[in-house]
Order: structure tokens, then C-alpha cells, then sequence
């Protein structure tokens, strides 16, 4: 067996890595939870329970949103590793993974494996790429294949240009073609049209622009759409069979018309317009904040890549896809009419490397423009370190609850790392010193849980409570309720095989309206509510006996910091910052009626 070469070793390297991060605390819902994932969790449960394989169903009813592929990989997980949360979610863990492995490998291709190492870095803690990575949602697996196929279309682009007289290049350049539609197919089969649209305008916008027109011509595109029709047809034309007019009304309608086409009064022209303004502006803001602490150094990195593209010959062609990528990206979502914080999950690759190039350049230092921008450079990385340390030990001890010694630990570590960082010669000094930080704390997701900062190690213990007493006694059946605003009916559902209700709204009067409706039923009822909304809708005013049964905490939602919080910092008075910063919450039962 030949021995394995260096971009091997450095892949699985960073494999190993992405797999210990992600997968920390799988089966605990923590800050990184989406409520969507619900939907798909419970629905390959029933696949597995039913034996149906091939319509996904919630609870029962038919559930058309997005291709069948997600599914069958979450299916797939739980027949190898048991039913559960972590199954589920280690199939974003994996694709997670190997997205930074396609990250590196296209610095490597495109730039050199300075720029190829801090873009790892920078990818794998990007806030919104770590939280995607522990999801149980699709967002993760269609990225990697957006990647997958940008990656295979640039090889067959590259290859191409050795055609003639390179007859092997021809093969290749076949062979990447095939491997390019396959991965947009497989793409759309895990979350529809994004998959196709944006490798596809990326390489063609590439190829045009910035290669020889003709080499486009080499990806074959009758050959591909076949090989795309081949692999997408088949499910969607048994589920239009199955299913009838309302399968095709709801991909063609819902999923389809309703996501890309503005809807109004008015000038459709100018609803569009002011949509897509709307959009972008957005989009920046999801960008900056979950991008961050990375976002910042965007705002030198594309125009960065602008103007090497006309002086550096060695980068040109890779800073031409990535500014390509990016805002292929950022055009096709704001011409849509949903916006989404996490459609921008599919630029984090050229993100990454737009950043990383821009961290990594060596300034002319003989000019002070040169001097002044490595400085400002070197000294926000620290800021970004040092208020990235303060809030880590702010969590470590006085919300989880560590021992107070533990902040002479963390500021001695602090110093040494922050004197490598102002000693440093090397550009990537800094900034790797930051990701490994960064990427330490991400190792440490469990302890969000620990310190509340999550709800859910609060929803969790309420749970446990309900289905103890369910399990007991309640022979007609129990209803679950949620009675505030700010507590999110899709969280608490994921501890029960059944729904639960939500009986508030964003107003007053609209919660003290299905709170009395909840309050209602003749079945026994468990309600999870605040204890302020508590006391103003339930307390003394409803109907039927209730009873609190339990209280605990969660982190508030609306904070209300005032100089006591800073002097309770000060004091290291831990007990006082945790009032500060959680909320009560009651659990209510009301016994079934008589």
C-alpha cells in the first residue's frame, strides 16, 4: 500500500478535528438548535416506524417540504448508530467536515496552503457553519454539495485547458464534467433549486469571464441535464402519482412561486426592487453577525480581491471564483422572496478564503498605508481575542458555575497567547491563534448547557416531570401547552411523541384568549409559562384546579443590565449576576374535569 500523501493526511487531519468539534453534546439541544429540526426528526422516526421510505409524514399528516435525500440520510445514520437526537444530527456533523476538507483542498488548488489552512480555520468558526454543523437540517449537506460541485467544476474547467494536445486531459475533463451534474443533482435532491442555480451560474460567470469562453463548452451541459433528470425524476414523478394535484401545487406553488416571485399591489417591477434592496440589506446584516468575529475583515478582504485580480497573476484566477461565488450567492438570495439569515450558510467557503487572503497579505510596510493597515490588522484580532476570553470566563464562572480560581487559570493563558500574538512575525500568527480559540470554545458547546445559556437543560428537567406524571396516571389523555410568548412551542416539542399546543401570542390580549381556550379542555393539561405571565393571566383567574408542580430557570430573553449587575461583577457575586440574567419559569397542571 503506497503511503498516504500529504493533502490526504492534512483532509483526514482535519476531518478528525471537524468530527470531535461537532459532535460534542449531539444529544443535547443547545444554543445551536434550529426549531425546524423537529420536522425532520420526527418524520424519519415515522419513516422508520412505518416502513415508508418514500413520503415523509409529521405526525401523520403528509409533509412535502423538500426532496426525500436528507431524509434517507438521517435514516441511514439512525439504522447504523439507534434512533436518536445524535443520530440525526451526525449526518450535518459529517457533511460539516467534509466541507472544510473541500475548503482546503480548493486553497491548495486556487492560492497556496498558507491560504488553504487559515481558511479551515476561519470556515469551521464561523458561528453560523458551527451551528449548521449540529443541526439536523439540510442546510449543511446542501452546502457540501455546492462546494462538492463548484470543486469538480473548476477541475473540469482547469482540465480543459489542457485540451489539446493532452488526451488524458480530455478524460479527466469528461470525467469532472459527470461528477460537476452528479453533485448538483444530489444537491437538489437535499434541498431543491439552490443546488443548480449557483454552481451553475458560478462556473458558467467563471468560465465566461475570467477563462476562455469555450472551455465552458466542455462541461457538457445536454450530457449533464440527463445525468441531473435521471438521478431527480424518478421520486418526484412517484410522488405526483402518489399524491395527485396537491403534490403539485404545493412544489409548484409553495416551495416554488411563493419563495422566488414578490407578491403585493403595485408595480411588480418596483415591488421586486424594493425587495431585493431590502434583501441585500439583510443579508449584510446576517453576514456581520453570523459571520462574526470573522465579518469584519470582509470589509478589506473583497476589495482586496478586486485589486489583485488586475496586479497578481498567481492568485487572479482564484480570486475571481471566490468573488464570483460570493456574489452569485448574495444575488440569487435577494432576488428571492423569502430571506433567510441561514441561505448565506452556502457563501461560508468564499467567505472563508476572501477573509483568510485578506489576513494573510503581506502590506507594502515601506509605505505608512502598509505599517498603519498590518497594525490595525494585528491589534483588532486582539480585541477580538481579548473580549472573546472575557465572555468565555464570563460564561465558565459565574453561569456555569466554576470554581473562581479558574480566572487566574484563563488570565494567565490569556497573557501568554496574547504576547505570542504581539511578538508574532507571521502574518498567520494572529488570526490561527484566534480560530484556535475560537474552535476551543465551540469544543466546549456543552457548557452552554452548564450555564443556562441555552433553555433547554431547564426545558429538558420540565419534560421529564410531564411525561413521569403522563406515564402515572392521566387514562383519557394529556394536553402539553406552552403559555408565553417567549418560549418556543417547536423547543419543548422535542421531548414528546405528541404536540404541544402554543396558547400565547405577542400581544396580551391574544394570550389571555388561547390560554383560556387551552385551559378549557377536559383532559389533564400541563402548561410551561412564565412565572410573570403566571401571574397575570392564570393566578386566581383560571378555570378549572391548577397547580404549580415545578419551577426552574432559563436566561432571559429581554436582560435589563443596570450598575448593580457591574457591581455584582465586580463583587464576583455569582449568585446575583444569575438573577440578573435567568427567568423563572413555572410548570402549571390542571387536573382533568370531573
Amino acid at each position: 500500500m503506497p503511503p498516504l500523501s500529504k493533502e490526504t493526511l492534512t483532509c483526514l487531519f482535519l476531518l478528525v478535528i471537524s468530527l470531535f468539534v461537532y459532535s460534542r453534546g449531539l444529544s443535547v439541544h443547545g444554543i445551536e438548535y434550529r426549531d425546524d429540526e423537529i420536522f425532520y426528526f420526527k418524520s424519519t422516526q415515522e419513516m422508520v416506524a412505518t416502513g415508508n421510505y418514500l413520503s415523509p409524514k409529521y405526525f401523520g399528516e403528509d409533509r412535502f417540504q423538500k426532496p426525500i435525500l436528507y431524509y434517507w440520510l438521517v435514516v441511514l445514520s439512525y439504522q447504523v448508530f439507534g434512533v436518536n437526537w445524535a443520530s440525526a444530527r451526525l449526518v450535518a456533523v459529517l457533511f460539516a467536515g467534509l466541507t472544510v476538507c473541500l475548503t482546503w483542498l480548493l486553497g491548495v488548488k486556487l492560492f497556496d496552503r498558507r491560504v488553504a489552512d487559515l481558511s479551515a480555520a476561519v470556515l469551521m468558526t464561523v458561528p453560523l457553519f458551527f451551528r449548521h454543523a449540529k443541526n439536523a437540517v439540510p442546510d449543511m449537506a446542501l452546502n457540501f454539495f455546492i462546494v462538492l460541485a463548484i470543486y469538480y467544476g473548476v477541475k473540469a474547467l482547469q482540465s480543459a485547458a489542457q485540451i489539446p494536445p493532452e488526451p488524458k486531459a480530455e478524460t479527466a475533463s469528461s470525467k469532472y464534467s459527470l461528477l460537476f451534474f452528479v453533485a448538483c443533482a444530489a444537491g437538489f435532491m437535499i434541498k431543491g433549486l439552490a443546488a443548480v442555480v449557483v454552481p451553475f451560474l458560478t462556473m458558467i460567470l467563471y468560465g465566461w469571464l475570467t477563462l476562455d469562453s469555450k472551455r465552458v463548452h466542455r462541461l457538457r451541459l445536454i450530457r449533464g441535464l440527463l445525468v441531473m433528470s435521471a438521478i431527480i425524476c424518478p421520486w418526484f414523478l412517484y410522488m405526483a402519482q402518489v399524491h395527485g394535484q396537491g403534490y403539485l401545487n404545493y412544489m409548484l406553488i409553495v416551495e416554488t412561486k411563493n419563495r422566488l416571485i414578490t407578491t403585493g399591489n403595485g408595480n411588480i417591477l418596483l415591488r421586486t426592487a424594493a425587495n431585493f434592496f431590502d434583501h441585500i440589506i439583510f443579508y449584510f446584516g446576517a453576514i456581520g453577525t453570523y459571520f462574526a468575529p470573522w465579518s469584519v475583515f470582509l470589509l478589506g478582504g473583497i476589495p482586496l480581491a478586486f485589486s489583485k485580480i488586475r496586479t497578481d497573476d498567481q492568485s487572479r484566477m482564484g480570486l475571481e471564483l471566490m468573488l464570483i461565488w460570493f456574489f452569485v450567492v448574495f444575488v440569487f438570495f435577494s432576488t428571492m422572496y423569502t430571506s433567510l439569515s441561514h441561505y448565506m450558510l452556502v457563501l461560508s467557503t468564499p467567505f472563508a478564503v476572501l477573509v483568510s487572503f485578506f489576513l494573510l497579505e503581506n502590506f507594502d510596510k515601506t509605505v505608512s498605508f502598509g505599517r498603519s493597515l498590518v497594525r490595525l490588522r494585528k491589534y483588532l484580532l486582539i480585541f477580538i481575542f481579548t473580549v472573546s476570553a472575557a465572555v468565555f470566563g464570563f460564561l465558565f464562572v459565574f453561569m456555569a458555575g466554576a470554581g473562581k480560581w479558574w480566572l487566574a487559570v484563563l488570565a494567565l493563558s490569556y497573557l501568554v497567547l496574547l504576547r505570542v500574538m504581539l511578538t508574532g512575525t507571521k502574518s498567520a500568527t494572529a488570526p490561527m491563534i484566534l480560530g484556535g480559540f475560537i474552535l476551543f470554545v465551540f469544543a466546549q458547546s456543552t457548557l452552554l448547557d452548564r450555564a443556562g445559556v441555552t433553555p433547554h437543560a431547564a426545558l429538558q428537567k420540565f419534560a421529564r416531570t410531564i411525561n413521569a406524571e403522563i406515564k402515572i396516571g392521566a387514562p383519557g389523555g394529556a394536553v402539553i401547552g406552552v403559555g408565553s410568548h417567549d418560549i418556543h412551542e417547536k423547543e419543548f416539542q422535542v421531548y414528546f411523541d405528541q404536540r404541544v399546543e402554543k396558547a400565547a401570542g405577542s400581544v396580551a390580549d391574544e394570550t389571555r384568549d388561547k390560554l383560556s381556550k387551552l385551559f378549557s379542555t377536559e383532559k389533564e393539561l400541563y402548561c410551561l409559562i412564565t412565572e410573570k405571565d403566571f401571574y397575570q393571566f392564570l393566578k386566581g383567574s383560571s378555570p378549572g384546579t391548577i397547580e404549580v408542580i415545578q419551577e426552574d430557570y432559563i436566561i432571559r430573553k429581554r436582560f435589563n443590565i443596570d450598575s448593580g449587575f457591574f457591581s455584582a461583577l465586580l463583587r464576583l457575586d455569582q449568585s446575583a449576576v444569575h438573577d440578573y440574567m435567568m427567568e423563572k419559569l413555572v410548570l402549571v397542571k390542571k387536573k382533568p374535569n370531573a
